[in-house]
């Protein structure tokens, strides 16, 4: 589900290109990172299946958000992008 922008839009990292919301899932194992790039320290692994909360994206490339799934559930960070999959409803 895309949203709007809102308040909290503001405390988003400056890297952020498109604000959105949209819940997805680990496609497969993928870091989560402190910024946008490999050269970022890892925060923790997601694995296969893990959910995640995208917040914003840059350039379609790396995604902030919040892991809430899994044994980082909690943590903000970059994904990369190619790693995530919508959530199906139905």
């Amino acid at each position: 589900m895309l949203t709007a922008p809102t308040a909290s839009a503001a405390s988003l990292p400056r890297a952020c290109n498109l604000i959105l919301t949209q819940t997805k899932d680990v496609s497969d194992a993928v870091h989560l990172r402190s910024g946008p790039g490999t050269s970022y320290t890892s925060l923790g692994v997601l694995y296969n299946g893990a959910g995640f909360t995208e917040y914003c994206t840059k350039d379609y490339k790396w995604s902030y958000g919040k892991v809430t799934s899994g044994a980082n559930k909690g943590k903000k960070g970059w994904v990369k992008y190619a790693h995530l999959n919508p959530v199906e409803k139905g």
